[in-house]
């Protein structure tokens, strides 16, 4: 993800916050911190550290992807029951607000970039590889025979 630092240091500025406190906060090394700030990239849950440190949203901290990239992302670590998502193909963007309505305890859209593109959370439970199930003529006739009979 891109780290608005422009924004970023509109931000601290005014509410007199350092660099220093900002890392102390997020346990960022000097090295890490200086490299996003120079680079403009950022890991999500980084970036949700830092945005809690200074007291936005994360949505004033991103940058929108300069390079009109497509792209659909699923970030999760080990061991955590939250993965974030950042979506630019419209038709997932739309499940997942219609589920960040229906369901907003487990799903949430955390901010709205200005190309569209969506960057949400949802239980890493939620996440699923799922093979087209390859079936030969006879298992498509068995298939279609079971269904009929219904």
């Amino acid at each position: 993800m891109r780290f608005n630092t422009s924004n970023y240091r509109v931000i601290t500025g005014k509410k007199g916050i350092s660099d220093e406190e900002i890392r102390k906060s997020t346990g960022l090394s000097e090295k890490t911190f200086l490299w996003i700030l120079e680079n403009q990239y950022i890991e999500v849950q980084t970036l949700e550290l830092i945005a809690d440190a200074v007291g936005c949203t994360v949505a004033e901290l991103s940058l929108p992807d300069s390079t009109m990239c497509n792209e659909n992302c699923i970030e999760w670590h080990k061991d955590q029951v939250q993965a974030t998502l950042t979506l630019s193909q419209r038709r997932t963007i739309s499940r997942v607000e219609k589920l960040a309505a229906t369901r907003p305890e487990e799903c949430q859209i955390i901010a709205r970039n200005p190309d569209g593109s969506v960057y949400a959370h949802i239980p890493v439970s939620w996440i699923r590889i799922n093979p087209k199930r390859e079936l030969t003529e006879e298992q498509r006739e068995e298939m279609a025979g079971r269904l009929s009979q219904r």
